[in-house]
C-alpha cells in the first residue's frame, strides 16, 4: 500500500525534515488500491522514488512516494493535484516556463510565507538512490540546491538530473495542465524534435541538429557560389564588352609611345638641317657684305649729275608759271560771260513756262465752274427729296417709346436674375462650408481608422499567417452566411475612459487577441477548409454555439455600484467596446463580464474573498486568481505580473466614430439639397437670361433705326452746309481776273531778255580770242618745264635706284644676320633638345629608337608622324579609367574563381558529411516513426477511431516533421491534428494516445500528464484509460503520473498501479479508515463473479 502525507496548516517541522510528524495531518494523500509493495517491484534507473514538500502553493508539508508504475492522481480541484506536477519539475531543476503558470519561482511559495523547499528522491540502478532538493526564498527570488545534503549550482544539478534521461522540457515526456492545448499546437517541427528527444535520444537530435547545420550551411554555401558565379558572369560579360576598347588603348598606348620616339627623331632630323643651313647662310653673309663696299665707291658723280638737272628745272617752272597767270586771269572773264549768257537764256525759258501755265489756269477754271454748277444742281435734288424736321422728330420720338420700354423690362429682368445669382452664392456658400466640415470630419474618421490599419501591420510584422488570413476574409467577405469577425485585437478596442486597463484586458484576451470568429458552423467549415486545409495556415478559428452569441445571456453577477464597495471599477466588459456579437463570444471564452478590473492598489482581500463573487480580478499591473478550499473554506490568491500593452494601446473611439459619420451624412444631405435649389435657380436663371437676350434682340433693331434716321437728318443737314459752300466757290470762280493782260506783261519782259543776250554773245567772242593765245604760249613753257622735269626724274631715278640697291644690300645683310643668329641658336636648341629627348628614354626604348627610323630622312620621319597621329586621331580613344576597370574585373573573376572552388569543395564536403550523418540517423528515424504510426493507429482503432502518424520529408532538414492524421467520424477523413481543427476533447484523446504510443518505444524515467481527459466524452475517456492502464502497467515500463479531478464508474484497474487520492481538510487522524479489508472483500467478490461466468 502506497501511502504519503500532507497538511496545509503550519505544523512545526524543520527544514531538514522529511519525514512525516507523529500525528498525521487531515490532508492526506494515500494510495486507496494497493497490489503489491513498492519494494516488491523494480523502479526504472531515475524514477521518483519520494517527494517531499514544505510551504510550496497550497500545501503546508506534504510528503508521498509514488509507484513505479502508473500513479493515477485524484482529488477536487483546488486541492493541489498540479501542485505535485509543480513540485516536480521546479524540484528537478527545471524554471517555471515548463509549467506555463507564474514567471517568477517566488511566486510558487505559500502566500505568508517567505520560504519552501522541494525534496525528490530519484531512484538510482547503479547505487544509492539521489536525493536533491530546492530552497526557494520568496524575497529575493532565489534558490539554493542540494544533492544528497551537498550544497551544488543548478548547472550540475540540471546535469545530475539528464543523466537520467529525464527531460521536464520535453512536452512528450511532462505535460503539465497548463501546456496541454500547447502539444496539439506543437508544430510539425516541433513535435518531431520532441519524439526524437523521448524515443531516440540525444544522440538522434543530435545529428538531426547537425543535419539542419549542415543544410543551412549548404544552402547558404549555395547561395553565395550561385552569386559568386552570377558576378564572375556579369564581370566577364562587362569585360568581354570593354576588351574591344582595352585593344584600342593598348594600340593608342603603342602608337603614342612610337610617337614619341618619331619626335626625338625628327628633332634630330631638324638639327641636322639646321647645320647646314648654318653653313649655306655663312656664305651668303660674306657675299652681301661684298657687294655693299662696292656700291658705296659709285655714290659721288651720281650726286653731282642731280644738282645740276634741279636747277635747270626751277627755271622752266618760273616761266611756265607767268604764263599760267594770265592764261587764268582771261579764263575767268570767259567764263563770267558765259555765265550770264546762260542766265539770260534761262530766263527766257522761265518766261516761255508762264505763258504755258496761264493757258492751262484759263482752261482749268472754266472746268471748275462746269463741274460745281453740276454738284450745286444735284445736291439740291437731294434736299428737296429728304424727310422733313418734324417727320423725323416724330420717328424719334416713337422709336425712343419703344425703347424705354424694352429698357424697363430688361431692368425688371436684371433685378429678378441678380437676386438669383446672389440666392446661388448663398447656397454655394453653404456648399464650401459643408464640403469642408465634410472633408475635417473625413480627416478626422480616417485618423480613427488607421489606428486598426496600423494594428494590421504590426500583425503582419509578427504573425504573417494572421496577415494573409485577413486578406482573404476581406476578399471573400461576399461569400460568407453572416459576418465573420477578423482578429479580436483588430474589432475591439479599450474605451478612452479606461485607457489604464488596456494591458489588463490584452493578458486577459491573450489566447484570443488573434483569434477568428465565426457566427455559422457553415462559415466556419469553409475558412477551415481554405485557410487551413489548403493555405496551410496557422490560425485559430472559432464557431461558438448560438447561445454564446447574445450578450443578453451574459449577466455580472453584481451591478456596478456593488462592485464598487469592493473598490472595484469596472468589469472587463465595461471597458470595451466592439461589436454584440463578438463581446458575447469573449464572454463566454473569457469571462469578460465576470472579472473586475479595479485602478486602486489598496483592495481588501478578506471582503473580497468573503463575498465569493470572484474568482479572478484584475489590477492595471497584476493578475488575482482567487481559490477556495472545498472543506476549510479557506480562500488562497495567486498572482501573476501582466506585461505592458503591445496591441491594444492605442484604441478607437467608436462612439466619436458613429457621431462623425452621422454628421458626415448630415451634411452630405444637406449639401444635396442645397445642390438642388442651386440647380432649379440656374434653370430659373437660364429663364430669365433667354427673355433678356429676346428683348435686347428688339432693342438692338429699335436702336438700328433710330441710328439710321439720326445718320440721315445727318446726312440732310451735311447736304445743305455743302450746297452754301459750292454757291461760294463758284462765285469765287466767276469773280477771278482775266489772263490777257498777264499774258501782255509776260511777252515784253521776253523781248529786252533777247535784246541783252546779243551783246553778252559779242563780249564772249573777243575774250576767248584772247585765252586761245594764251593757251597755246603756255603749252609750249608746259613741254619744256616737262623736258627738264624729266630730265631730274631720271637722275633721280638713278640714284634712287643706287640708294635702293645699297639699302637692299644692307637690307639682306640685317636679314642674313637675323637668320643667321636664328639658325645658329636654331641649331643649338635641337642639339640641347636631342641630348635631353635621348637621355630621358627608358632601357627599353633605346633598342625601339636605334631601330626605328635610322637613316629616315626629315619627310620620311614627318610622314610617319603624322600616320601614326592620324591613328590616333581617327579611331575612337576610351577613358584610360576602361583599363583600370578591366584589370580590377579581371582580378575580381580570378579571385572569384578561387573561392567559388573552394566552396564548391566545401560543398562535396558537406554533402558527404549529410549522406554519412543521414543513413544510420534516417534509417533510424523512419523505423521508429512506423512504429509510432503503427501503435498509435492500433491505439485508435481499439477506440473505434482512426489516427495515423507520418514524417514529413523536405529538402530542408529543419523543415521535417511529425504530422499526426486523426479521425473521430465515419463520414470524415484523416485529418492533421490542430489547435484549432479538432474540439478539445478530441486532442486530449489525440494527445495521450500519442503520448502512450511513446510509452512502448522510449526509455524515460518518468512521465506525467496532468488532467488529459479534460473535455473527453465518457466513453473516449472510458477507452483511453483502458489503454492507459494497459500500457503503463505492464513489466518493466516508464513511471507513469495521470492527474485527473474526477474518474467514472467501473474503470479497469491493474494490481501495478497505484492511486493517490488528495484529501483536503484540517487533520486527518492516524486512526482514520483502513481500506485494506475493503479492498480485500472488492478483490474476492470480483473473482467469484468472474468464476461464476466462467462455469456458466
Amino acid at each position: 500500500m502506497d501511502r504519503s502525507t500532507g497538511s496545509k496548516r503550519p505544523f512545526p517541522v524543520d527544514d531538514e525534515t522529511v519525514e512525516a510528524p507523529s500525528r498525521t495531518p487531515r490532508t492526506l494523500s494515500q494510495s486507496i488500491i494497493g497490489g503489491k509493495q513498492n519494494g516488491q517491484r523494480e523502479y526504472q534507473h531515475g524514477a521518483i522514488v519520494k517527494v517531499t514538500m514544505k510551504s510550496f502553493v497550497t500545501y503546508d508539508y506534504c510528503t508521498f512516494s509514488p509507484g513505479p508504475n502508473l500513479n493515477m492522481i485524484i482529488g477536487p480541484n483546488g486541492t493541489g493535484k498540479s501542485t505535485i506536477v509543480c513540485a516536480i519539475a521546479l524540484g528537478l531543476g527545471w524554471n517555471t516556463s515548463v509549467l506555463g503558470r507564474a514567471k517568477d519561482v517566488s511566486e510558487f511559495v505559500k502566500h505568508g510565507s517567505e520560504k519552501g523547499w522541494i525534496e525528490i528522491s530519484l531512484y538510482n540502478a547503479k547505487g544509492p538512490n539521489v536525493v536533491i532538493k530546492r530552497h526557494i526564498n520568496k524575497n529575493n527570488n532565489t534558490s539554493v540546491w542540494k544533492i544528497n545534503g551537498e550544497n551544488k549550482s543548478q548547472k550540475e544539478v540540471m546535469k545530475k538530473v539528464q543523466s537520467f534521461n529525464i527531460q521536464v522540457d520535453n512536452l512528450c515526456q511532462f505535460l503539465p495542465q497548463d501546456r496541454v492545448s500547447e502539444f496539439a499546437q506543437l508544430s510539425p517541427q516541433e513535435l518531431l524534435r520532441e519524439t526524437q528527444r523521448a524515443v531516440g535520444g540525444d544522440e538522434m537530435v543530435a545529428t538531426h541538429e547537425k543535419l539542419i547545420e549542415l543544410w543551412n550551411e549548404h544552402k547558404a554555401i549555395s547561395l553565395s557560389v550561385k552569386g559568386d558565379n552570377e558576378s564572375i558572369e556579369a564581370n566577364e560579360k562587362r569585360n568581354a564588352i570593354m576588351e574591344k576598347d582595352v585593344l584600342r588603348l593598348q594600340q593608342h598606348k603603342a602608337a603614342l609611345r612610337k610617337i614619341k620616339l618619331l619626335e626625338i627623331w625628327k628633332i634630330y632630323a631638324l638639327y641636322g638641317e639646321a647645320k647646314e643651313e648654318y653653313n649655306a647662310i655663312k656664305e651668303q653673309r660674306r657675299i652681301v657684305l661684298a657687294d655693299i663696299r662696292q656700291l658705296e665707291a659709285q655714290g659721288a658723280p651720281l650726286e653731282k649729275k642731280k644738282s645740276l638737272a634741279i636747277t635747270a628745272e626751277k627755271e622752266k617752272e618760273g616761266q611756265k608759271a607767268e604764263t599760267e597767270r594770265k592764261y587764268q586771269r582771261r579764263s575767268r572773264e570767259l567764263r563770267a560771260k558765259e555765265s550770264a549768257i546762260e542766265a539770260e537764256e534761262g530766263k527766257a525759258e522761265e518766261l516761255k513756262k508762264d505763258l504755258d501755265r496761264i493757258h492751262a489756269k484759263a482752261r482749268k477754271r472754266l472746268e471748275a465752274i462746269d463741274g460745281l454748277k453740276k454738284q450745286i444742281a444735284a445736291l439740291e435734288e437731294k434736299i428737296q427729296s429728304a424727310k422733313s424736321d418734324n417727320e423725323i422728330q416724330a420717328e424719334r420720338e416713337v422709336i425712343t417709346r419703344q425703347m424705354n420700354r424694352i429698357q424697363g423690362d430688361q431692368n425688371e429682368i436684371r433685378d429678378k436674375i441678380e437676386n438669383i445669382q446672389s440666392e446661388q452664392k448663398e447656397l454655394a456658400d453653404q456648399c464650401k462650408k459643408y464640403n469642408i466640415g465634410i472633408h475635417e470630419k473625413t480627416n478626422r474618421l480616417n485618423q480613427l481608422d488607421d489606428i486598426r490599419d496600423r494594428r494590421l501591420m504590426e500583425l503582419r510584422k509578427g504573425d504573417r499567417d494572421i496577415y494573409t488570413a485577413v486578406m482573404w476574409l476581406r476578399e471573400n467577405a461576399n461569400k460568407f452566411q453572416k459576418q465573420v469577425f477578423e482578429p479580436v485585437c483588430l474589432e475591439i478596442n479599450v474605451k478612452k475612459s479606461h485607457s489604464e486597463f488596456a494591458g489588463p484586458v490584452e493578458n486577459l484576451l491573450m489566447n484570443y487577441l488573434k483569434t477568428i470568429f465565426c457566427q455559422t458552423r457553415e462559415d466556419y467549415n469553409f475558412i477551415t477548409r481554405e485557410l487551413l486545409d489548403r493555405q496551410r495556415l496557422r490560425v485559430d478559428v472559432i464557431a461558438p454555439v448560438a447561445r454564446d452569441l447574445d450578450l443578453n445571456n451574459f449577466n455580472s453577477p453584481l451591478a456596478q455600484h456593488q462592485i464598487e464597495r469592493f473598490g472595484f471599477d469596472c468589469y472587463a466588459l465595461d471597458a470595451l467596446e466592439g461589436p454584440p456579437t463578438l463581446l458575447a463570444a469573449l464572454c463566454s471564452k473569457a469571462q469578460l463580464h465576470q472579472v473586475p478590473m479595479t485602478r486602486s492598489t489598496n483592495l481588501d482581500f478578506e471582503a473580497i474573498s468573503r463575498s465569493r463573487q470572484f474568482k479572478r480580478y484584475l489590477t492595471s499591473t497584476a493578475s488575482y486568481v482567487i481559490s477556495y478550499s472545498k472543506y476549510t473554506k479557506e480562500a488562497m490568491d495567486t498572482k501573476r505580473t501582466l506585461r505592458p500593452a503591445q496591441i491594444l494601446t492605442a484604441s478607437v473611439d467608436h462612439e466619436l466614430r458613429a457621431r462623425l459619420l452621422r454628421e458626415i451624412d448630415e451634411a452630405r444631405s444637406k449639401q444635396e439639397e442645397a445642390e438642388k435649389d442651386v440647380q432649379r435657380l440656374q434653370k430659373d436663371d437660364s429663364t430669365w437670361r433667354i427673355k433678356y437676350d429676346a428683348l435686347e434682340t428688339e432693342r438692338r433693331r429699335f436702336d438700328l433705326q433710330r441710328k439710321e434716321l439720326m445718320e440721315n437728318n445727318r446726312k440732310a443737314s451735311q447736304n445743305k452746309y455743302s450746297l452754301e459752300r459750292l454757291n461760294a466757290s463758284l462765285q469765287a470762280k466767276e469773280s477771278e481776273m482775266s489772263s490777257e493782260e498777264e499774258e501782255e506783261q509776260i511777252r515784253q519782259q521776253v523781248n529786252a531778255s533777247t535784246l541783252k543776250r546779243t551783246r553778252l554773245i559779242f563780249d564772249h567772242h573777243s575774250i576767248a580770242k584772247d585765252v586761245s593765245g594764251l593757251f597755246s604760249q603756255l603749252n609750249i613753257q608746259i613741254l619744256a618745264r616737262l623736258q627738264a622735269h624729266a630730265e631730274l626724274q631720271a637722275i633721280t631715278t638713278e640714284c634712287k635706284e643706287y640708294d635702293r640697291e645699297l639699302d637692299e644690300a644692307k637690307e639682306s645683310l640685317n636679314e642674313v644676320d637675323i637668320q643667321y643668329n636664328k639658325i645658329k641658336d636654331k641649331a643649338k636648341d635641337l642639339l640641347a633638345r636631342t641630348k635631353q629627348e635621348y637621355g630621358e628614354l627608358k632601357t627599353d626604348e633605346l633598342d625601339e629608337f636605334q631601330d626605328l627610323a635610322k637613316g629616315w630622312s626629315l619627310d620620311k620621319i614627318e610622314n610617319e608622324l603624322e600616320s601614326e597621329r592620324a591613328k590616333t586621331n581617327s579611331t575612337y580613344t576610351p577613358n584610360m579609367s576602361v583599363m583600370e576597370k578591366y584589370d580590377q574585373r579581371q582580378n575580381e573573376i580570378n579571385n572569384t574563381r578561387a573561392k567559388v572552388e573552394a566552396k564548391t569543395k566545401r560543398l562535396d564536403k558537406i554533402a558527404s558529411d549529410i549522406a554519412h550523418s543521414k543513413a544510420a540517423w534516417y534509417h533510424s528515424l523512419t523505423e521508429t516513426i512506423g512504429k509510432i504510426s503503427e501503435e498509435f493507429s492500433k491505439a485508435f482503432e481499439r477506440i473505434g477511431c482512426a489516427g495515423e502518424v507520418k514524417l514529413s520529408e523536405v529538402a530542408d532538414y529543419d523543415k521535417w516533421g511529425i504530422d499526426i492524421l486523426v479521425k473521430f467520424r465515419d463520414a470524415e477523413k484523416l485529418q492533421k491534428l490542430t489547435g484549432q481543427r479538432q474540439s478539445g476533447g478530441e486532442r486530449s484523446v489525440s494527445t495521450i494516445m500519442y503520448l502512450m504510443t511513446l510509452q512502448a518505444l522510449s526509455n524515460v524515467s518518468f512521465r506525467v500528464v496532468d488532467e488529459i481527459n479534460q473535455g473527453m466524452d465518457p466513453r473516449n475517456e472510458r477507452l483511453v484509460h483502458k489503454q492507459l492502464v494497459e500500457k503503463a502497467c505492464t513489466e518493466k515500463t516508464s513511471q507513469y503520473f495521470l492527474i485527473t479531478p474526477k474518474l467514472l464508474p467501473n474503470l479497469d484497474y491493474h494490481e501495478r498501479m497505484g492511486v493517490l487520492t488528495i484529501f483536503n481538510g484540517e487533520w486527518l487522524d492516524q486512526g482514520a479508515a483502513n481500506w485494506g479489508p475493503y479492498i480485500a472483500r472488492m478483490r474476492e467478490h470480483k473473482a467469484k463473479n468472474h468464476k461464476a461466468r466462467r462455469l456458466a
